[in-house]
């Protein structure tokens, strides 16, 4: 599922990317003479951002380790 939600982000990062672009350059009046560094420019620091974010927001919880006290260790396994 999580393959699913970086392909789908990543198409609208590609399209979002692409439609700041022309913006851009409507405002300007007119092409940028290396387009595709402008919009590598501007996916890559898009693209950064959003994937961060989805990677903090989809992380496990973690435990607080309280100041002063070891942190929690995972059980011994016993072999029967």
């Amino acid at each position: 599922m999580e393959i699913l939600n970086f392909t789908i982000v990543g198409a609208v990062l590609y399209l979002g990317s692409d439609w700041v672009l022309n913006r851009i350059e409507e405002a300007r009046g007119a092409r940028f003479p290396h387009r595709s560094l402008v919009f590598f420019g501007i996916i890559l620091c898009s693209s950064l951002l959003v994937f961060s974010c989805m990677r903090q927001l989809s992380a496990p919880e973690s435990q607080p380790v309280v100041k002063g006290q070891p942190a929690p260790m995972a059980p011994p396994v016993t072999q029967k």
